[in-house]
């Protein structure tokens, strides 16, 4: 079809529709409803056809069912090792250890966890907030300072070691804009993935120096030491030490919780190789998490059943309650790819190149993409919701232009980590808050100085950058 300003439409539609009702799904369903529309009006039973067969394809593609199972998978998985009490198991045991005995060592402690632990910035998250609590407390540093070292770091590492589900969710989507070697792309777009790099960077240098601009200066300031033992209250209501959790358990728990999590970390990079036959870049990288995964899964459920902590018909019911939980994510996906196949149908990418050639300057295009994600990630409080609907914008300008896709690609999905991790409506800032023990608001405020600083220099950074190509 001929190009025009109304490719743009459905697109727009699902940013300005997800931004106001914070409903990533209906806006996803409205930009393919409004696609098909632009596509075959004025025919309302063309339009209809269009829509279920646009969808229907997307959701057989063989290519696309690995993603739809891994991404169950991974729910499936984090649903057992949660209510299994495995990972319960697991927190307990370290949180028994105190190898830390300085204010920077605690700090530090938290930083390189998030950085170790890069499987999910939620599983991430939760993992370095409730292990280092106990500490914080016995030390005096402000249960925000916590909140804000677990959120900057475990979120923006995820992005930057992408051998996870993330990474995959954003392989797939770069791989449906018709990339060549995706893999690759995405490897190359990780060094301008600015804002995560320095979300990172910051965390660190406030880890070791302990930085404190904002609101965080008066939480710090008031943090004091509690050196007084955990206790509970009984059903008389008089507090009384806590119970000793049984030392058998805690191992078995903790060797379950690690060899699943492991075997994520190892079998993502060895199935490329096989995969890749012997090179890296060139694996399947789908394939290779959904393995994975599985790997992950079979490994959690044989543990908890051998601890006991749950009997078969429990862990099957977890594992079905963890994939019905992360089931919206599957179908954001699942949408995603099938408005970015409808809006390479509009030739929206070739339009768009044709509109800004000349009348915006090129170093210009990487800060407005990386703004306009970071403002759809702030209003949706979703990082994968924003990867989903900037991707399939982002790339076709690229490739239009002749220009790398590299920091395209990036500038979209740092733009989606910044609005995302400065979100209060965000899963992951919501979630360092309760991992941390902290009031929800207090660490959005003492968060927000750091993220705008690091997205500050994100945006100068993507002007440089734009400037050089």
């Amino acid at each position: 079809m001929e190009l025009s300003w109304t490719s743009l439409l459905p697109s727009l539609l699902a940013i300005v529709f997800a931004i106001i009702t914070r409903k990533v799904l209906l806006a996803l369903i409205g930009g393919i409803i409004l696609a098909n529309l632009l596509l075959f009006w004025p025919s309302p039973s063309a339009t209809g056809q269009g829509v279920l067969l646009s969808s229907g394809t997307t959701l057989v593609d063989p290519g696309n069912m690995l993603v739809w199972f891994f991404t169950l998978g991974i729910g499936a998985l984090f649903g057992v090792l949660e209510k299994g009490g495995t990972f319960r198991q697991f927190v307990n045991k370290l949180e028994q250890k105190q190898w830390v005995e300085s204010k920077r060592q605690a700090r530090m402690m938290t930083w390189v966890l998030g950085v170790v632990v890069f499987i999910e910035s939620n599983v991430t998250i939760m993992i370095s907030g409730t292990t280092s609590r106990p500490v914080y407390d016995r030390l005096g540093i402000s249960r925000e300072k916590l909140a804000y070292i677990v959120d900057s770091t475990c979120a923006a590492i995820c992005i930057l070691i992408p051998l996870n589900a993330w990474g995959a969710f954003n392989l797939t989507l770069i791989a449906d804009q018709g990339v060549q070697q995706p893999l690759w792309v995405f490897i190359q777009s990780l060094a301008f993935n600015f804002y995560a790099i320095f979300a990172v960077l910051l965390a660190l240098l406030v880890a070791w120096f302990d930085w404190n601009i904002g609101p965080m200066k008066t939480f710090e300031r008031n943090a004091v030491p509690n050196t007084e033992p955990s206790r509970v209250a009984d059903n008389n209501g008089a507090n009384k030490p806590g119970p000793q959790p049984d030392q058998s358990k805690l191992s078995s728990g903790t060797w379950v919780v690690l060899a699943s999590l492991v075997s994520l970390i190892v079998m993502v990079p060895l199935m490329l190789l096989v995969t890749g036959n012997g090179v890296l870049v060139e694996g399947d990288g789908t394939l290779s998490v959904f393995i994975a995964i599985y790997t992950a899964l079979g490994l959690a459920v044989i543990g908890t059943l051998a601890t006991g902590s749950a009997g078969a018909a429990k862990v099957i019911q977890y594992a079905l309650q963890g994939a019905w939980n992360i089931l919206p994510l599957a179908v954001i996906l699942w949408l995603s790819i099938t408005l970015g196949g409808l809006t390479r149908e509009l030739g929206t990418g070739e339009f768009l190149a044709a509109a800004l050639d000349g009348s915006v300057s090129i170093w210009m295009l990487l800060p407005l993409i990386f703004v306009l994600a970071a403002i759809t990630g702030f209003s949706i409080g979703s990082s994968w919701g924003t990867f989903a609907i900037m991707l399939p914008l982002a790339i076709p300008i690229a490739m239009s232009l002749g220009l790398p896709a590299a920091p395209f690609i990036a500038a979209a999905i740092s733009g989606g980590i910044f609005g995302d991790h400065a979100s209060p409506i965000s899963d992951t800032t919501i979630i360092a808050s309760m991992a941390s023990g902290t009031e929800h608001i207090d660490h959005v405020w003492t968060q927000l100085p750091y993220a705008l600083l690091a997205g500050a220099g994100a945006t100068i950074a993507y002007a440089i950058t734009g400037a050089m190509l």
